[in-house]
């Protein structure tokens, strides 16, 4: 029988690319969770949705608990959209204190209470670290609809948006470990490699095709293992 997955993600785990020759986002099929369904024989139930921000998830998982008290693990992924800020406003008032879609301290209680909420359905969790921003081309992206100048004086150089993103996923993988949750590393499938420039659409933010094949290669191995190991103590626990 095929190991039921339930997910819960942005639109990372949903799939979506941006495509330059038709000049929006696009769902790509061979996307990294396809391939890995696909390489695992996994039955997938996908509850990804664009712009997802953990506050949004813990408010809409009433929706899932179905399917994750009937899947058997249950993948998160989140952090990217919470991380993010409203540019628009940031280039307006680059000097004033900025807040992004979810500040830190926010992100940890409600990421930690997702957790705990899916945790208390019964399902067994699966953690995943958000992938890092290509912050150069990231700030050209964000720069056709704010003001360049002002978006730069507001983060001194495009450095500053890669580490803000990384705190982000730090605190995934704090969240996770003091909760005993396993954790698929998805950001090092990007930080081990010399450049960017192929694996990721135009946005700075979304992978290309080739990230998404990237991201599954470098994926299999470590959620055959967790699969594996989980599965073995599941059977000799029954």
């Amino acid at each position: 029988m095929a190991v039921k997955l339930c997910v819960i993600g942005d639109s990372i785990t949903g799939g979506v690319i941006y495509r330059d020759d038709v000049g929006r986002y696009v769902k790509c099929r061979d996307s990294f969770v396809n391939l890995l369904a696909s390489a695992l024989g996994l039955d997938v139930h996908n509850h990804s949705r664009f712009g997802c921000t953990s506050t949004a998830a813990l408010e809409r998982l009433g929706r899932y608990e179905r399917d994750i008290a009937e899947c058997d693990y249950t993948l998160v992924m989140l952090g990217g959209n919470d991380c993010d800020f409203d540019w628009q406003r940031v280039a307006a008032a680059p000097e004033a204190e900025q807040r992004c879609n979810t500040p830190i301290g926010l992100f940890r209680e409600t990421y930690g209470g997702l957790l705990d909420s899916i945790a208390a359905l019964g399902g067994r969790i699966i953690a995943m670290n958000p992938i890092p921003v290509f912050g150069r081309r990231y700030f050209k992206w964000i720069s056709r609809t704010a003001d360049a100048e002002g978006v730069m004086r507001f983060l001194g150089s495009t450095d500053s948006i890669e580490h803000w993103n990384e705190m982000y996923s730090i605190a995934v993988m704090q969240e996770a470990a003091a909760r005993g949750i396993p954790l698929l590393d998805a950001r090092s499938a990007f930080l081990f490699r010399r450049g960017f420039d192929p694996y990721f659409s135009t946005d700075g933010i979304h992978p290309s095709p080739e990230g998404h094949r990237a991201l599954s290669e470098y994926l299999l191995p470590q959620l055959e293992r967790l699969l594996g190991r989980q599965g073995a103590a599941l059977n000799a626990a029954s």
